[in-house]
């Protein structure tokens, strides 16, 4: 909590005993230095235009440089893992360290060729009377034990400035030499080397990454080869072989007897079939529609005798009776023919019937063979489980294997390659500047010039300030004056006649309290100012009754004659000079603030804050406040009845200086004094009726 300044027009003061800032004063002193203060912009006027005109220019190169993850130029590689990752303001930050390393350093010292150049070697022309000096003085470095390099640093890093612009990844490398050319080579020079760097770094890496690679892929190579010996060794144990479409011998000869098995069983239904439907057909007459019987060779043969039988009895037939001899032959040479075809197809029925039986005889044959072969493969599965176990271990570190030799053999190609590309490129390269950067004369001459004029104008201020008492104010000559010497005469003297005003409204405040309390109150506000010992400080006065009769207004009154004093009501028991509106319990709790509730005494320099109406806030509040107020006034005197809320106490122990209580009877205010000073108080000063009689009497 601040203290704004004080209310109804009170101007600053000084921290003085009753001064106050008096602008005229310092008006006055500063047009009668006047010369002083023109003669030292004059000076550095002259100065500084002799400066910039005398000292050697300075020409600075600017190369810019651009950061971006370059993608990898190795083929087969990810170019987005590569570049996917953005930098940030600390790997900006991490880059302009690389430009400004001493590596850096050194190797830009020799590019450049700034050994032996004068502006940046101290040994190129020989070591001055006053190195020597200073060296044997122990006061510098001999630069005759240094390192040619060494010596070139303290130079090359005045000269090097590097930095990022703000919300950008471009770093602006800026060197400054007195030749504009030696200038912009270092500039481009240094960008390059820090490139060069970074594509050393990236081989470097590359270089221990092959290391490292080299070691895995041998590791490898000796645990694929184990893995692949226990693998065959597995098998040979075993009897697990591998044959065919990489399968086990035992379960590619159950995988055959299972097709031969369902072969047998197909010929056998076949055959079954056939001899059922020849026999049906034989039941039919239909022997020659039967094709596994008109196919046979003795069948056929029947079949076309059968057929010349039929055409020569049809011959015969047209000329022969049926009862005829010949008739008669050939129809039984025709029903012999159909009986030797119905043998034929009753025969072809039968083998067929036995190919079936045969079919069947294998069927079982193959199914005692399949189901022997099925358990000697279930006896072999936990072999096979293992086998497969084994297997996949030798396939994952032959996997592994391939991956890392690939690896291996692109850390190879970037180790060798010479065109690795750096995480940067050059966006613009310096020239050389042809306008110096130093000396900037027009602004040189003029802020030189402005600071001049200001210090001398402080060094007056400050030293009007500082004078005891209020700046002594010269009137005007009484000599004939015109309109503008008379008006500043006339603002001269009402200046004055205020002054004196105030200091004699001053006295009368002190001579406007009663007769008896001049003494007392007189003698509290000196106890109050010996305490303060020159700092702010807080005096707190208590009246035993229900009113001081005016003793807190007079030792406040009295105190305003040495300092910045505020009188602060804690309740209505302290007499106050008229204060309408709000004080400190609409302070307190923010209903008003300090320039609404600080009045100003109408007879004295005193500022006065009544006690308010309402609820106050709490002792923190409280102790803000007169925090606050301590800041802005030299003393704050706090008048408060008897009734003192703890809290209130407590929170005027940690800032007050002196205390005092007013009452009526010495006893009860002795007793007061002693609870005040057992709240953790300063030992107060008793002020009551008698003494304030004793007082006046004495008066």
């Amino acid at each position: 909590m601040r203290v704004e300044s004080p209310a109804q027009g009170q101007g600053p003061h000084r921290t003085g005993d009753d001064a106050e800032i008096d602008l005229g004063g310092i008006g006055h002193a500063l047009w009668a230095n006047r010369k002083w203060v023109a003669g030292a912009a004059i000076v550095a006027l002259c100065a500084s235009t002799a400066f910039v005109n005398i000292v050697k220019p300075r020409y600075t190169a600017e190369t810019r440089v651009l950061l971006e993850l370059q993608s990898s130029f190795m083929p087969g590689e990810d170019a987005k893992t590569e570049s996917s990752g953005m930098l940030d303001p600390e790997a900006v930050g991490s880059q302009i360290q690389l430009v400004t390393s001493r590596d850096v350093a050194r190797r830009a010292i020799k590019q450049i060729g700034l050994l032996g150049n004068s502006e940046f070697d101290p040994m190129a022309s020989g070591m001055g009377a006053v190195s020597r000096v200073l060296v044997l003085l122990g006061l510098k470095r001999d630069p005759s034990q240094m390192s040619p390099e060494d010596r070139v640093f303290e130079n090359y890093y005045e000269k090097l400035q590097v930095f990022s612009p703000t919300k950008t990844r471009v770093l602006n490398i800026e060197f400054s030499s007195r030749d504009p050319d030696l200038a912009a080579k270092a500039a481009n020079s240094i960008a390059g080397i820090y490139l060069d760097f970074q594509q050393d770094a990236k081989r470097a890496n590359a270089r221990s990454a092959a290391a490292s690679l080299g070691t895995i892929v041998a590791d490898l190579k000796t645990r694929v080869a184990s893995a692949e010996s226990k693998v065959e060794d597995f098998r040979a144990e075993t009897g697990l072989l591998v044959g065919t479409n990489n399968t086990t011998i035992t379960a590619q000869q159950l995988g055959e007897v299972n097709t031969e098995l369902a072969r047998a069983r197909t010929s056998q239904a076949d055959a079954q079939a056939k001899a059922k439907l020849i026999r049906e057909m034989l039941k039919q007459g239909r022997v020659g529609d039967i094709p596994d019987v008109a196919n046979n060779d003795l069948v056929r043969r029947i079949s076309e005798q059968r057929v010349t039988l039929k055409a020569q009895l049809a011959l015969e037939s047209r000329t022969l009776l049926p009862g005829h001899p010949r008739i008669k032959e050939l129809t039984a040479q025709l029903a012999d023919l159909d009986s030797e075809m119905r043998v034929a197809a009753d025969k072809a029925a039968r083998t067929l019937d036995n190919d079936a039986k045969i079919a069947g005889q294998r069927f079982q044959n193959l199914q005692a063979s399949l189901d022997q072969q099925k358990k000697v493969v279930g006896s072999m599965s936990a072999e096979e489980v293992k086998l497969r176990e084994l297997e996949r271990t030798a396939k994952a570190l032959k996997d592994d294997l391939e991956a890392a030799t690939t690896k291996y053999q692109q850390a190879l190609a970037r180790e060798n390659s010479k065109s690795t590309p750096a995480d940067a490129r050059i966006i613009s390269r310096a020239i050389a500047p042809q306008i110096p950067s130093f000396p900037k004369k027009i602004p040189i001459i003029g802020f030189s010039t402005l600071g001049a004029l200001f210090l001398s104008i402080a060094f007056i201020v400050a030293r009007e300030l500082l004078k005891e008492g209020p700046a002594p104010r010269r009137m005007p000559a009484p000599a004939p004056v015109g309109p503008v010497e008379a008006s500043a005469s006339e603002g001269f003297e009402r200046q004055e006649s205020e002054r004196k005003d105030i200091e004699r409204r001053t006295i009368v405040a002190a001579d406007a309290a009663p007769a008896a309390l001049l003494g007392p109150s007189q003698s509290f506000a000196q106890a109050a100012f010996d305490a303060a010992e020159g700092a702010p400080a807080l005096a707190l006065t208590v009246c035993e009754g229900d009113s001081d009769d005016g003793f807190a207004l007079a030792s406040a009154r009295a105190l305003a004659r040495r300092g910045r004093t505020i009188l602060v009501a804690l309740d209505e028991a302290a007499r106050m000079a008229q204060t309408d509106g709000p004080g400190l319990a609409e302070l307190l709790t923010g209903r008003a603030s300090f320039d609404e509730t600080i009045h100003r005494d109408q007879i004295s320099r005193l500022h006065v804050l009544g006690a308010g109406q309402g609820a106050r806030g709490g002792a923190d509040a409280l102790l803000s406040a007169l925090d606050a107020l301590l800041e802005a006034y030299d003393f704050v005197v706090v008048a408060a009845s008897s009734a003192l809320d703890i809290d209130d106490a407590y929170a005027l122990s940690q800032l007050a200086r002196s205390c005092a209580v007013y009452g009526g009877e010495p006893y009860s205010t002795a007793s007061l004094a002693d609870a005040l000073e057992k709240h953790g108080l300063p030992r107060p000063a008793i002020v009551g009726v008698e003494d304030a009689r004793l007082g006046q009497t004495a008066a």
